[in-house]
């Protein structure tokens, strides 16, 4: 009995010193007796891979950034559906009328009930003129397909006032969205889907703030007919475009957009589709006007250094006006 309890005491000590050295040749290991081990170092040291600092920072700061996103993304959701639930009671609130009237979807649409729209926005300005403000900053501030349509609906609603009507209601809704993308949205997210055109653009201000061109390049940027209006809202407040000229640039840049959509209003029963708006030679005098909007862009210092030389006189002294 004595021999069997030594024998199994022998056996139980090996397979333990056998389980502590990892490094140890087994039976089944085919490995050369100079090869390295495929356990690493702080294993055969009975040493546990810990996170170290480093890892634990950029951890909890990728959990925070996560937590961030989802509450501002949340935020953004809920002043969405406020909105649209703001539209919804301004909606069902309106005079009844035996007429089918409601928000226009389609061109078409439009033009198969512009004449009730009229007549009942004379009836009901107030209320009518509440709900066409409200859903035209909404499509604004959330880059909602459909500005061209609300456009026209303004000059059927309210003719030539429409004009400077919808520009400022366009640079309103514009200027939400900036701040929503700059409180909610976050510079992470704009940048996440549109890196490179982020950098482009932020390459770009920075130049011609750094020449005084700066609202000058913004007017140019919106008059141009394909700029991404949406994407210029939404990147603006992470390239150093302050609100002020941002606003600016909107109102007066997209002057003749606007005017455009809201003439055409005039002609509602000729139009087939919104090609018809924007032809090519619209198209050609929206160019022509973008290109004059950028010559102080490109030549502002010339001109500037142009002008204050015409100032001077031919020995460089001021050259001072007679007063009568």
């Amino acid at each position: 009995m004595a021999g069997v309890k030594l024998a199994r005491r022998a056996s139980y000590t090996a397979l333990k010193d056998s389980a502590i050295d990892v490094s140890a040749p087994s039976l089944f290991d085919t490995r050369p007796a100079s090869a390295p081990s495929p356990f690493p170092q702080a294993l055969k040291e009975n040493e546990m891979l810990l996170p170290g600092p480093a890892d634990i920072r950029n951890n909890r700061r990728r959990a925070g950034k996560r937590s961030l996103l989802t509450v501002r993304l949340s935020m953004l959701a809920g002043v969405l559906f406020g909105w649209a639930f703001v539209i919804w009671r301004l909606a069902v609130n309106l005079p009844a009328t035996e007429d089918d009237i409601h928000i226009p979807r389609s061109l078409d649409d439009l033009k198969s009930q512009s004449v009730l729209l009229q007549s009942y926005s004379a009836a009901h300005f107030m209320p009518v003129f509440i709900l066409f403000t409200t859903v035209f900053v909404f499509k604004q501030t959330f880059a909602v397909p459909g500005s061209a349509l609300m456009n026209i609906l303004g000059g059927v609603l309210y003719g030539f006032w429409a004009f400077p009507l919808v520009s400022f209601l366009t640079a309103v809704g514009s200027t939400f969205s900036y701040l929503l993308s700059q409180y909610l949205l976050g510079e992470l997210i704009v940048e996440r889907f549109a890196r490179s055109n982020l950098n482009y653009l932020k390459r770009r201000v920075e130049t011609n703030r750094e020449k005084g061109n700066l609202f000058y390049y913004l007017l140019f940027l919106r008059l141009f007919p394909f700029s991404p209006n949406w994407f210029l809202n939404m990147a603006s407040p992470f390239v150093g475009v302050p609100i002020l000229p941002f606003f600016l640039s909107i109102f007066f840049g997209l002057i003749p957009y606007n005017y455009i959509c809201v003439q055409a209003a005039a002609t509602l029963s000729q139009l087939n589709s919104f090609a018809d708006i924007l032809s090519i030679d619209v198209v050609l005098k929206l160019l022509s006007i973008s290109a004059l909007a950028l010559i102080p862009a490109v030549y502002g210092q010339k001109i500037a250094a142009w002008t204050r030389g015409r100032g001077t006189g031919d020995d460089g002294e001021e050259v001072k006006l007679q007063q009568a």
